[in-house]
């Protein structure tokens, strides 16, 4: 039997690369609200800081702070799941992020999906004083932490990058389990593949390459070599 499709939007709390002007949050609640009123089965935030695109002759664009966005349109509307596309895990410490979903899955009552990626736009790190070295190393580290914590409640690590002693989350959110976790990366890097079969109920590809036929890797086969 085929699975039914869901349909969700992407919406860019971000500066207009032509204009600069950001939309405001009368306009990002208008356009959330009107998504959930048609229907639409998701939204989805990007956590950027700075985003600085490789484009020729594009200048970086301001954003809105993704966290504090999704925690408001939690609070907002009624249905619509919403989703990271995807928080930069390089921006949080592992276990503090845990906590913020947890939370943001209580606000939403359950409608909370947490998107996790290593970022990529080397300026928004080097702008905001965070180590741009070894993203998938961290990555690894970090959502291990994270997805423990939601999944368990109670973690200890001691990582290269990230340690938890004993850290608990409390209170917790209406999943037991936590939010579903989407990992989103590029079919190219086989390690961030071994993560996203290891950690990851959804995965998400580069929007910009979509033929199945270009993965190499089926889940299966990368737990295989775990």
């Amino acid at each position: 039997m085929a699975r039914p499709l869901d349909v969700g939007f992407l919406m860019m709390p971000t500066e207009n690369a032509e204009t600069g002007v950001a939309p405001r949050w009368a306009d990002i609640l208008e356009m959330a609200r009107r998504g959930e009123a048609l229907g639409y089965d998701s939204l989805w935030i990007p956590d950027h800081l700075i985003i600085d695109l490789p484009r020729e002759g594009s200048q970086p664009e301001g954003a809105w702070e993704a966290w504090s966005l999704v925690a408001a349109l939690a609070a907002a509307t009624e249905r619509i799941e919403i989703g990271l596309l995807v928080t930069c895990t390089a921006f949080r410490n592992p276990a503090l992020l845990a906590k913020i979903a947890d939370t943001c899955d209580e606000i939403s009552g359950g409608r909370l999906i947490l998107g996790m990626g290593a970022g990529w736009c080397q300026r928004e790190f080097d702008a905001f004083g965070y180590p741009f070295d070894h993203r998938v190393g961290r990555f690894a580290e970090a959502i291990d932490i994270t997805s423990n914590l939601l999944r368990q409640g109670r973690y200890t690590c001691e990582g290269t990058y990230y340690q938890v002693q004993d850290c608990e989350l409390r209170p917790r959110g209406p999943r037991p389990e936590g939010p579903p976790i989407l990992v989103g990366s590029s079919s190219k890097g086989e390690r961030m593949m071994r993560l996203s079969a290891r950690y990851a109920d959804i995965w998400n590809r580069d929007f910009d390459a979509v033929n199945p036929d270009e993965v190499p890797y089926s889940r299966e086969d990368l737990l295989r070599s775990q």
